[in-house]
């Protein structure tokens, strides 16, 4: 857990960093761009949590388990390299909405593909309960990016280079990991790709596949609505987009923090014995309201210090406290909504489907309805009170089926 830690703080302090290299508006477009790619690319952590359920089910045959886990893969590539198109297609009218440059499509469709083999990778040393080489995984995916986007940054001072310096990034990630763990039989990429979908008829796992691919949309519209707040208050009237993009990033170190702790609930869940799961997922939930208080506490006592600190600026203590709080439960109540969704992706119910696209369809609703003079405070007030309920209906749901005491399969 150490190293999943050191690569969290990686991938936080690099938006500090960026603040004080990048002017203003790269600083606001890098924000923007990396927030859409790292919320879009959740639709990977429902690869993830597939894959750590193969994992667990396929134990007693681990040649059988790599040939799905690689056919997975190649659906994979080839379904998200159709949407990658398509976003590259639409990226003129999305980066009007959002005031960037359309040209940042381009990284944010590369760096998503390229995630694709690292989360399953991710994936299956989590199945196997393989902690300790899963966190060199991911503090290496970490350190890359963190040290040539750093020094890209510094370099050419532009938010677009240093994008794509991210995306050679993830390739020199992806060599590094199959270099380096080359002898513990990680699915391979190259084969995956050259293997026709065609030659996959086993019902079962046309099933699979399927369900893959209405779980990954469902987890990527619940990553999106992860930073609805920056795009609906990107079209606000007198909006200090600066300020709220300093709070944005301070409020992710609590997503990032519990995530952290996501990866080893779902390594610990039990596929066959639901209530077994109770304890762990109580524990996660305490860890996500511990760091929730934690950031909370800091906020109110020293939050204006703490912008000073992270972003060289002066807010007011009144200002930074309200806004942050509020960004702060926010960023709470989607892990909790994360977690569930992810349990029952591991479990491959269709609960997380409907539960996912239920939620994010009704705070895209607010979103559509939230008119242009609307100020910073409410909209962040309704988007905790839309958030907290759906949090609330989907722990009840889990406590309800981790009641179940006998063998499910």
């Amino acid at each position: 857990m150490l190293l999943s830690i050191v690569a969290s703080g990686l991938n936080y302090i690099i938006y500090p960093l960026f603040s004080r290299i990048l002017g203003s508006g790269e600083y606001v477009d890098i924000t923007i761009s990396l927030s859409l790619f790292t919320q879009a690319s959740t639709f990977l952590s429902s690869i993830l949590a597939i894959t750590i359920g193969l994992s667990k089910n396929e134990r007693k045959d681990a040649g059988e388990t790599n040939q799905k886990i690689e056919l997975l893969q190649a659906f994979l590539f080839k379904l998200f390299l159709a949407l990658s198109l398509l976003f590259l297609l639409f990226s003129p009218i999305l980066a009007e909405q959002l005031h960037i440059s359309a040209l940042f499509a381009i990284p944010i469709s590369l760096m998503m593909l390229l995630a694709i083999p690292i989360q399953i990778i991710s994936g299956y040393l989590n199945g196997k309960n393989q902690m300790a080489k899963l966190g060199f995984v991911v503090l290496i995916s970490a350190g890359s990016q963190f040290s040539i986007g750093l020094v890209a940054s510094l370099l050419s001072h532009s938010a677009l280079l240093t994008m794509l310096s991210m995306t050679i990034a993830q390739l020199v990630s992806l060599g590094l990991i199959y270099t380096i763990f080359s002898k513990d039989h990680l699915p391979v990429i190259t084969r995956t790709l050259r293997t026709p979908l065609s030659t996959i008829r086993d019902k079962d796992f046309r099933k699979l596949l399927l369900y893959t691919g209405y779980s990954s949309l469902a987890i990527m519209a619940v990553g999106l609505i992860q930073i609805i707040d920056l795009f609906i208050l990107q079209n606000l009237e007198n909006v200090d987009m600066k300020f709220y993009a300093d709070i944005y990033v301070i409020s992710r170190v609590v997503f990032f923090a519990g995530m952290i702790f996501i990866w080893p609930f779902l390594g610990e869940m039990r596929v066959d014995h639901h209530h077994h799961n109770r304890k762990p997922f109580g524990k996660v939930l305490l860890s996500f309201g511990a760091i929730t208080l934690l950031a909370v506490i800091g906020l109110y006592f020293a939050g204006d210090l703490l912008m000073n600190l992270l972003f060289s600026v002066h807010y007011g203590l009144p200002l930074v406290r309200d806004i942050g709080i509020l960004s702060v439960l926010y960023k709470f109540f989607l892990l909790v909504i994360t977690a569930t969704v992810l349990y029952f992706i591991v479990l491959r119910s269709y609960i997380a489907i409907w539960f996912a696209a239920i939620t994010s369809g009704a705070i895209y609703l607010f979103s559509l309805i939230v008119s242009k003079h609307s100020d910073m405070l409410s909209v962040l007030i309704w988007l905790n009170i839309i958030a907290g309920l759906a949090a609330a209906i989907g722990v009840a749901m889990l406590l309800f089926k981790t009641s179940v005491r006998h063998k499910t399969t």
